[in-house]
């Protein structure tokens, strides 16, 4: 891209604009199967700033998590989309990448196309300032997948197809909590977004029969939502993409711990219809601390953090537990909202052939 005259910054298109730790741009692959609860949730992300570039990859299946984490030193090999074992290839840029996680000490491997359904939805572009202090801005897009191939943990083989599996993938970037660590000589915050605060939030994408639907929302405590951001992209492409107006949102929770049984989501569409659904969990939650995220790794010092020129590590969680976390290695500490991610079967109330299965993300407030 250099011999192109597009530049933004004064240096190489290896730069980045803003010089801080916490700049990152990176991809988040989610996979589901309806037929045995079985999950993958991988990805592969960049530090410029702090010259790392780190991945993951957790699966979930029967009860247990299995994980890996591997980050190396980015920089000559700033080209090459792999760290450790995982490797991406993109085949055919907003349609069509090529997932890869060689043998590994780990016990964890995959082979998988993700073509994509729809083109990607490109999010609300957020910022957040902390006591006049930027500390978020990001752009994401998303897409649901067709995925094909195989994924094999701890001797067992997996062959995927959509038939009942469904893929979502992302793509973020710019500063965001997603990695860098933390430093000591930056003041802590003295104000609070109001908007980090809620009662619940949701992030998801369901594969529907002849539509993909994207929705993410914190709803509030008074029961309104700051914010809610939704998109319904129907499969023919011949047809325009629309969003809802207005939502409603209730979760029945398990013995009253901060983990839904089922969710029941209401939107109104722009003429007045209100569409009605439930979402139900199929198979263990996702903890995304075996990947890096809120201070994880062993040393707890989270992703982007520099830690030797190639380093992998990993382990298997018992999360058959709504909560409580399984590590044999003791390292694993739970959030106060047992943060977590599921895929999940999402039903028309009103229509119940109108059946879909997807990525949830529901976290709610202890």
């Amino acid at each position: 891209m250099d011999e192109y005259p597009r530049h933004q910054i004064p240096g190489t298109f290896d730069s980045v604009a803003s010089d801080s730790v916490h700049w990152n741009d990176g991809f988040y692959f989610t996979l589901g199967d309806e037929a045995t609860g079985t999950t993958l949730f991988a990805a592969i992300r960049l530090y410029p700033n702090t010259d790392v570039i780190d991945g993951f990859a957790c699966v979930t299946v029967d009860g247990k998590q299995h994980n890996l984490r591997w980050s190396r030193r980015l920089r000559p090999r700033i080209d090459d989309i792999a760290v450790g074992p995982l490797s991406l290839t993109i085949v055919e840029p907003l349609q069509k990448l090529h997932l890869t996680c060689s043998d590994n000490p780990h016990a964890i491997s995959f082979d998988l196309i993700w073509q994509g359904l729809h083109e990607p939805y490109l999010e609300d572009r957020i910022v957040r300032y902390s006591g006049g202090r930027k500390v978020y801005d990001r752009t994401n897009f998303d897409q649901c997948c067709d995925v094909t191939g195989t994924i094999t943990v701890a001797g067992r083989t997996f062959t995927v197809t959509p038939d009942t599996w469904v893929g979502v993938r992302d793509h973020s970037w710019g500063l965001g909590r997603t990695g860098g660590g933390s430093s000591a000589a930056i003041a802590p915050d003295t104000s609070r977004d109001p908007r980090r605060g809620f009662a619940m939030r949701q992030w998801t994408m369901i594969r529907m029969p002849d539509r993909v639907m994207f929705w993410q929302f914190h709803l509030q405590a008074d029961g309104s939502f700051e914010p809610l951001e939704t998109v319904v992209i129907p499969r023919d492409e011949n047809q325009p993409a629309w969003s809802y107006v207005d939502a409603s949102a209730e979760a029945t929770r398990v013995d009253g711990l901060p983990r839904a049984t089922s969710t029941r989501v209401s939107f109104t569409r722009p003429d007045g219809t209100v569409d009605r659904f439930e979402l139900v969990p199929v198979g263990a939650p996702v903890y995304l601390q075996g990947g890096g995220y809120h201070d994880g790794f062993a040393d707890r010092q989270g992703r982007g953090v520099f830690r030797g020129d190639d380093h992998g590590e990993g382990e298997v969680w018992d999360v058959t537990h709504p909560v409580d976390v399984g590590d044999p290695q003791g390292w694993f500490r739970q959030r106060p909202d047992a943060w977590a991610e599921n895929f999940a079967t999402c039903t028309n109330l009103d229509d119940p052939a109108d059946r879909g299965f997807g990525h949830l993300e529901c976290v709610l407030a202890p």
